[in-house]
């Protein structure tokens, strides 16, 4: 049992977790050592800690997790991975693109793997059945695509879809921005699916993030939808690390 942080682009999560359970798990705009001394009293069980981030956080937050954990680890681009990493640029991978691959690898070990995340920018993801992470792609996310059409134009105003009813061709200004952006995303996803399924045999999609339920219901394709995809991705890490430290 671990403690899981994942500090992202639009909010910060923390989590108990154990293989691909989330035992308890907490969503706020920052994390600080109040929260985490909670989960660390609440579950006496805890053995180690792992925090990731993709934004820039206080030193206070990892020197507090060291000292309070034989097991820490801050996931970097050098921190070794359960899988095999393809990418030619490591460094400049987003920590929350691996955490989600080795996710979807830990879940489905014997399938090739789509992972869509749907945040702040929308990306496309596979690993392999072999657990090789061959790279991906990264695009504008739904709330970006909105802001876009208001700051770079005079007159579109600033849009969020109200409800599910999305129409195919707008009637309305405010409509056809929806339908724009909502169903824009729709086909691209679909057409990655679609293009990516021809290549990798038997491909299992795995949809994520702050946008997934967004999509979910659209989509033709079959999909599996894992709302703390990440959790599970860092805590395997977490794992792994901590087998090879003590095997060594």
């Amino acid at each position: 049992m671990n403690l899981v942080i994942d500090l992202g682009n639009s909010y910060a999560k923390i989590a108990v977790c154990e293989g691909t359970e989330i035992i308890e798990s907490a969503i706020s705009e920052k994390i600080s050592n109040r929260e985490i001394a909670y989960f660390i009293s609440s579950y006496k069980e805890l053995k180690g800690a792992i925090i990731s981030s993709v934004v820039n956080h206080s030193r206070e937050l990892s020197d507090y997790l060291d000292a309070t954990f034989d097991v820490f680890l801050e996931l970097t681009s050098q921190t070794p991975l359960p899988l095999v990493n393809l990418y030619k640029t490591p460094d400049r991978l987003g920590y929350d693109r691996i955490a989600a691959v080795t996710g979807a690898h830990t879940i489905f070990p014997e399938r090739n793997v789509l992972v869509i995340d749907a945040g702040t920018a929308i990306t496309f993801d596979v690993v392999t059945d072999r657990g090789e992470y061959i790279g991906g792609n990264i695009s504008p996310g739904m709330q970006m695509r909105f802001k876009a059409l208001h700051k770079f134009t005079s007159r579109l105003p600033y849009l969020l879809p109200e409800d599910d009813a999305v129409r195919m061709l707008g009637t309305t200004t405010d409509e056809a921005i929806i339908s724009g952006v909502v169903n824009g995303l729709v086909h691209e996803i679909e057409g990655y699916i679609s293009d990516i399924s021809g290549k990798y045999k038997k491909l299992k999609v795995v949809l994520t993030g702050g946008d997934a339920n967004s999509f979910d219901k659209r989509l033709k394709n079959s999909i599996f939808v894992v709302s703390h995809l990440n959790l599970i991705g860092l805590n395997r890490i977490l794992d792994y690390n901590a087998q090879k430290e003590k095997s060594n």
